[in-house]
């Protein structure tokens, strides 16, 4: 069971925009479904809690008629740089069997989606499937039908009023928790880690002349701040997917890895491709880094425009 944060309402601060969103859909001009989007995002502020599931499996919703919207599959093969493919057998609630297949990266995760309409059956879909050969763990997702949220219309006066400052934050708040809780509200959330909270920042040179360095600082952060020990995978092509230079090592206490690799003195002037993949044992995420390689008007296979 949840209830309202105990806080003093002075304490409780709220978005301008949020006050004036409310204000519009108090004035009905705009819809339920904009109105509900700013309730999200107190939601994910931690100005509202959310009633926690009965399980620990992934729920999401059908989409309206005419709409599509995806299922996130992932995964770790606790593989490092062994890339390989992860075949996997989704069972529907119907019995339909969806074979799918996912590319393993560098840092063992691999990642498919799988397409959701209103057809889509709701209820439990297994996930399972193997690597090399060897079975990996079954997970589950759960798909619940849409309702359409229909909000009392009480609360747009509580909206008016609020909006009008005639109310406090937490009145405001305190409605809004009692329809939540009341599951008026059909908020969509995820119990697991997202697998792309990892973030990625590369700073290099946009042009290196051939016979020069290139230097590359990898930077890693996620929503707490740098990540010190993340394990970095790079591999550098060109347009015509011919590898070139690898590198592998973790970041330092400052969240930052740092490589760099000497441009041959006769390589072709072209667009490189530097392939960036990051873990921290639970989370990953992927960057691309692009840069030219020069040279000078009179060196030896040097094309001038």
């Amino acid at each position: 069971m949840t209830g309202i944060h105990n806080i003093h309402s002075e304490t409780i601060m709220i978005s301008p925009w949020i006050k004036n969103t409310a204000k519009l859909w108090s004035e009905q001009k705009i819809d339920d479904t904009r109105f509900v989007q700013s309730i999200q995002y107190l939601i994910k502020s931690n100005v509202i809690s959310t009633p926690l599931v009965e399980s620990s499996e992934h729920v999401y919703f059908l989409p309206k008629y005419g709409q599509t919207s995806f299922v996130t599959i992932y995964g770790t093969t606790g593989d490092l740089k062994k890339t390989n493919n992860v075949f996997l057998s989704i069972t529907r609630p119907d019995g339909k069997i969806i074979e799918s297949k996912a590319a393993v990266l560098e840092s063992g995760v691999y990642q498919t989606t799988l397409l959701l309409n209103q057809d889509s059956p709701s209820g439990t879909y297994k996930v399972a499937g193997s690597y090399n050969g060897i079975s990996i763990p079954i997970s589950y997702f759960y798909v619940k039908e849409s309702q359409l949220t229909k909000i009392p219309f009480w609360f747009k006066n509580n909206a008016k009023w609020w909006a009008d400052s005639e109310i406090s934050n937490s009145d405001f708040v305190s409605g809004l928790q009692y329809l939540i809780n009341k599951k008026i509200f059909q908020i969509e959330y995820d119990l697991e880690k997202d697998p792309q909270r990892l973030y990625i920042d590369v700073e290099g040179k946009s042009q290196v002349r051939r016979g020069t360095m290139q230097s590359i600082i990898v930077t890693v952060t996620d929503e707490q701040g740098t990540v010190d020990g993340a394990s970095i995978f790079v591999q550098v092509e060109d347009y015509e997917e011919t590898k070139l230079k690898d590198f592998s090592g973790i970041t330092d206490s400052n969240g930052n890895y740092f490589f760099s690799w000497e441009i041959g003195k006769y390589a072709e002037a072209e667009t490189l491709l530097v392939f960036i993949d990051v873990t921290d044992g639970f989370s990953s995420a992927s960057s691309v880094y692009t840069f030219e390689v020069t040279c000078h008007c009179g060196e030896q296979d040097c094309e001038c425009r």
